[in-house]
């Protein structure tokens, strides 16, 4: 049975909070975009990543690690684990993903070695296992005095085992003619079992990837924010149109109700206050 108090349980307003963003802000026809978050036109410099949450990755991939060691993915997974595609000699993000990944890992509550792990895999078959000892030890340098060193991974492997984990994730990389590529900024939660949990964009926000990682720990699969909102702005208005009018008008009818209910509620309780202070009557 519908009920006002769980209805505004606090739990609920972000969910509200975004369902009426969604509805209420979405953009016109005018702005309307070809393509939905999966297809997204490479040539016009638009990547994209196609969550892949739920699906296991194929652990018994080959690479080689900053030591020179030939080791399966599997054989790293054995905690939750944050995976970042990334290449060695990126002039440009990627040595920024490094950098705020470290910061992050400075400032979680979560302990390295003990709740989780870290794998950086270049996505550039070029790169050696000199050129991932070089990055690993300049990064090294950015994180805490007694941070297990072990636990943050730096692997370079074959075009072919690379394509298969970056597929499995739906992480699409574009090599240019200057030897650099097109791609975009995400990491990857992974449960111990290998299980792609979440995804994490942008600056790596420390509380965002403590998150992924608790979800991880947990092992169920989760949304992530970007998705959702590329979930609630990317579609043909046009085509829609029907269907997103009348679940505006519905969202502004309840809304609106909502914002009768508390005013009559507010009127009656003060009125209530107002007779209950009165002073007695003389006579």
């Amino acid at each position: 049975m519908f009920s006002i108090q769980k209805f505004f349980n606090p739990r609920n307003h972000v969910w509200l909070g975004v369902l009426i963003c969604c509805i209420l802000f979405q953009p016109g026809g005018s702005g309307a975009q070809d393509t939905d978050v999966d297809q997204v036109d490479l040539e016009q410099g638009r990547i994209w990543v196609d969550e892949q949450t739920g699906i296991i990755l194929p652990v018994d991939t080959e690479f080689v690690n900053e030591d020179g060691e030939t080791i399966t993915l599997g054989s790293l997974i054995d905690k939750p684990t944050i995976l970042l595609p990334i290449y060695f000699y990126c002039p440009n993000s990627c040595s920024t993903n490094l950098a705020n990944l470290a910061s992050a890992m400075n400032r979680m509550k979560m302990s390295a070695g003990k709740d989780y792990r870290a794998i950086a895999l270049s996505f550039n078959d070029k790169d050696t296992p000199k050129d991932a000892r070089d990055s690993k030890q300049n990064y090294a340098k950015l994180l805490y005095d007694g941070f297990p060193l072990d636990q943050w991974s730096f692997l370079t492997g074959e075009k072919e085992n690379i394509d298969k984990v970056l597929k499995a994730i739906g992480y699409t990389y574009k090599p240019l003619e200057d030897g650099t590529f097109i791609h975009p900024s995400a990491l990857i939660s992974v449960a111990e079992d290998g299980m792609v949990i979440k995804y994490v964009y942008g600056n790596f926000i420390p509380g965002d990837v403590e998150m992924a990682l608790s979800e991880a720990e947990s092992g169920i699969p989760a949304l992530s924010v970007k998705r959702l909102l590329n979930f609630c702005f990317n579609y043909d208005p046009d085509k829609n149109k029907p269907f997103f009018q009348t679940v505006k008008i519905v969202v502004l009818l309840v809304f609106s109700g909502l914002v009768f209910f508390f005013f009559v509620k507010f009127i009656r309780r003060k009125d209530a206050d107002d007779t209950g202070s009165g002073k007695p009557s003389n006579g």
